[in-house]
């Protein structure tokens, strides 16, 4: 007897308490009813089988049943739109419509068993409803952590990475979002939130509504600000300050939408972005571009060596490519 892959990689995240779409979860049972119930196939999996991680459990063909059922009423009440691109296509099948398929989103317990996780690697983005109905926009190399008493004792989120919210109006509790150093409390709004670790600053983007951003700069008294639409706030724990101001709401939410938008960002800031967006590795020497800024808007499906392209247009760059490592230089 021989498992797919397929088949293996989803016993692993069913194992491992990890999410599974209606899809993949059919796709499973699909197996289950092709294949028999019986002492030799059970004997098989216990010998054969080993979970993600590696945790010592029956593994049998009832047990998988019993835990598809156990997963459906966990995760049912959460409705899943995903979606991934390939940005490196290569242009004999750029005409191809984009395909909706499976991400590797991981929305799992961890740590803590009352904790809800959303997460994304590089390269994929994913969009959920929130029990409140509430949506959220995840943007790569993210993570989403919610209680699961979320809209019955609370709405709180912590956020690492980016994310686009669309809150819910009408709700008995603030929709607050945690993040290191500063949280943001809305009612029913949109805003944009950037934090990723590696960043020299976070950043917050007002696309409608209000609200309260909360900072607590570290040995001093919390600060709080009041944001409007088209409000823009800069946060750097470095110098522990807060500057808002004021700008277009243009291209400000794109990559929801799968583009890719620079505007007047410093080269080191690009690259950045570019190794979360495409999921690959970018060696640079930063001396070398100290100075430069970009402004670019990329559409669907344009290949980061398209964005090279672009990049060298603008100042002059070498690029040599080794797999998914990009070295690049000045010309």
């Amino acid at each position: 007897m021989n498992i797919p892959q397929h088949i293996q990689e989803k016993l692993d995240r069913l194992y491992s308490n990890r999410f599974l779409g209606d899809e993949e979860l059919k796709s499973l049972e699909g197996w289950l009813n092709q294949i028999q119930s019986d002492e030799q196939t059970n004997q098989w999996l216990s010998s054969n089988w080993e979970t993600a991680e590696n945790i010592d459990v029956e593994i049998s063909f009832d047990e998988i049943r019993r835990r598809i059922a156990t997963h459906e009423k966990q995760f049912g009440r959460l409705r899943i739109q995903q979606w991934t691109k390939n940005l490196q296509r290569v242009a004999a099948i750029l005409a191809i419509p984009l395909l909706i398929v499976s991400l590797w989103l991981i929305l799992n317990r961890q740590h803590d068993s009352s904790s809800m996780v959303l997460a994304t690697a590089k390269g994929e983005h994913t969009h959920v409803f929130l029990p409140d109905g509430s949506e959220v926009w995840l943007n790569v190399d993210s993570r989403l952590e919610y209680f699961t008493n979320y809209n019955a004792a609370n709405r709180l989120l912590k956020l690492r990475g980016e994310g686009f919210f669309k809150v819910a109006k009408g709700k008995k509790f603030p929709f607050i979002v945690d993040m290191s150093g500063f949280q943001v409390k809305a009612i029913g709004t949109e805003f944009n939130i950037s934090a990723y670790a590696d960043d020299p600053c976070a950043s917050i983007y007002m696309q409608e509504g209000i609200v309260e951003l909360s900072y607590l700069p570290e040995g001093k008294k919390e600060q709080k600000f009041q944001m409007k639409a088209g409000d823009n706030a800069l946060i750097s724990s470095a110098s522990n300050s807060v500057m808002i101001g004021h700008v277009s709401v243009e291209n400000n939410d794109n990559w929801i939408n799968g583009e890719l938008s620079f505007h007047g960002e410093s080269l080191d800031q690009v690259f950045r972005k570019t190794e979360r967006w495409y999921n690959v590795t970018i060696d640079y020497n930063p001396n070398d571009f100290s100075n430069e800024t970009f402004t670019v808007h990329l559409k669907k499906d344009e290949s980061v060596n398209h964005l090279f392209e672009i990049i060298d247009q603008a100042i002059g760059i070498n690029v040599k490519q080794n797999g998914k490592i990009y070295v690049i230089s000045k010309k």
